[in-house]
């Protein structure tokens, strides 16, 4: 881990719309923006997520442009005792981010680094935290060879892949600005502790600068994306052959994704028998032009569910067209409806009997909270993905036997339109059983923390994961600069 020294902003940072002194640093600009040591920042603005399920209005909101910039905004909430979370675009639901007095968004840290190609041929690329999807894959896709992430951008995203794991475990390095405002370096090679730690560090171990990921060769291979409607009953129903069938499916996908809506037809109650079926399989075919390649950027089919008529069949796509979709659209999410979101993982029996049980079962409880106030409750729906383990120990799919083949988990996500009454007290009792039942562990980007008894039973499934990174954090973060109060209940050192 290698450690760099605060930074002190020479004189030329300093802004020059008036003199900066000690007694008074900041420059307004005209209520309410502000530049403190040429960082700009709002105060009193009102900062909503991509749903607009959550809002906070942080004393500040600082607007970064370099490392020197995080390193002034340390020292501000150093010198005024203030908490300090980051933000992007906002496509979290889950209060990690909130906080009422520093909130940084990291949108304008865009920087690329050119790829890198390593004695062993394997290929990297550093990139600030505030790169989209669409840019990383533009410049990738230009480079010579071509080259893309096989996965989402953000860490704590799970993916859908089962090569790939989680995209944390394609992380080779990653920087992160301390409480005492010094850049830190973790890798493997230098701390393997700590920079396991750091690959899902939950933004507790200060502000990420960079990130290091793994990447693909395009010429490697493509995806052959398929999309089939199936009857429910080929894989959950017939006792055990049917979770061996659907074992043999996904082991032999590269990706697979199910999505179910309760209700056969539009706005009518009757229920559905079917589920639509994605899989994706590894192929040295030529890609391929397509009637909805101009929707290639837009999510698949749960902000479209008009996408269910098009039935799209089989089509070979680059890999960055057959894994990436856009969740932002100037600002605004795509499709018609804000969602929310739940979702929760867990290990597989090696028949997927387990899975094959509760997703019968999510499937009634589904229809009955559905129909149960029709048709307000119409828009809800299910979608699942399978990946193997990962290595990282605050992934909520992590195990100490990740290393194992078939050690596969799910990730089951229950949605429903933002406005969907009673939705949020449904989804969490729905997980809540997962938890008891499936030993489940939700994913911390989505609705998860008024699930009942959610706290003592992540405390209890993270209580070794817990220990380690708290004894990470108290050396970069002594303060709890970092830690707000989706975070502090979890992380108190007491005996429940």
């Amino acid at each position: 881990m290698t450690t760099y020294p605060a930074y002190t902003p020479p004189a030329s940072l300093k802004p020059t719309a008036a003199a900066a002194t000690a007694e008074e640093p900041i420059v307004m600009l005209g209520s309410p923006m502000a530049i403190v040591d040429g960082v700009s920042f709002s105060s009193g603005d009102n900062w909503t997520n991509w749903a607009n399920s959550l809002s906070a209005t942080p004393e500040r909101l600082f607007y970064p442009n370099t490392l020197e910039d995080l390193q002034v905004i340390i020292r501000e909430a150093t010198e005024n005792k203030k908490k300090v979370r980051c933000v992007g675009n906002g496509h979290s639901w889950s209060g990690t981010a909130v906080t009422q007095d520093y909130m940084v968004s990291i949108n304008n840290m865009s920087k690329i680094e050119k790829p890198v190609e390593g004695e062993d041929g394997e290929w990297t690329v550093t990139i600030e935290m505030g790169v989209e999807v669409k840019e990383l894959d533009e410049f990738l896709r230009k480079h010579d060879p071509s080259l893309a992430l096989a996965s989402n951008v953000m860490p704590t995203d799970h993916g859908a892949g089962l090569d790939s794991r989680t995209v944390s475990d394609t992380l080779t390095e990653i920087t992160i600005v301390n409480a005492y405002g010094e850049l830190h370096i973790y890798s493997e090679a230098d701390d393997p502790e700590a920079f396991n730690i750091a690959c899902i560090n939950l933004g507790l171990l200060g502000i990420v600068y960079t990130a290091t990921f793994k990447l693909t060769p395009m010429s490697q291979y493509r995806l052959r994306a398929i999309d089939s409607y199936e009857p429910l009953a080929t894989y959950f129903q017939g006792g055990p052959e049917g979770g061996l069938k659907l074992k043999e499916m996904v082991l032999g996908n590269d990706s697979t994704e199910i999505l179910y809506w309760p209700h056969d037809k539009f706005l009518q109650t009757e229920k559905n028998e079917h589920f639509w079926l994605k899989q994706w399989k590894r192929t040295q075919d030529p890609a391929e032009s397509h009637v909805l390649d101009k929707y290639k950027d837009q999510p698949p089919t749960v902000d479209h569910p008009a996408f269910a008529a098009f039935k799209i069949g089989d089509v070979v796509k680059e890999i960055p067209d057959a894994v990436h979709f856009d969740v932002i659209s100037d600002g605004e999410g795509t499709g018609e409806a804000k969602l929310f979101d739940a979702s929760a993982g867990f290990k597989l029996l090696p028949d997927f009997s387990n899975f094959v049980e509760c997703f019968n079962e999510l499937i009634e409880k589904n229809y009955e909270f559905s129909t149960s106030q029709f048709p307000e409750r119409i828009m809800t729906c299910l979608e699942v993905r399978f990946l193997r383990a990962s290595r990282k120990m605050m992934s909520f799919v992590y195990d100490a036997q990740a290393d194992e083949e078939d050690t596969i988990y799910c990730m089951i996500n229950v949605l429903g339109a933002r406005d969907t009454p009673g939705f949020v007290e449904y989804s969490q009792n729905v997980l809540a059983g997962w938890i008891d039942k499936y030993n489940a562990k939700p994913h911390w980007a989505k609705v998860w923390e008024q699930i009942p008894g959610v706290i003592p039973a992540l405390r209890r499934e993270y209580k070794d994961q817990l220990a380690v990174l708290n004894r990470v954090r108290k050396t970069q973060d002594p303060f709890d600069m970092f830690v707000n109060d989706t975070w502090r209940p979890l992380l108190e050192e007491r005996e429940d």
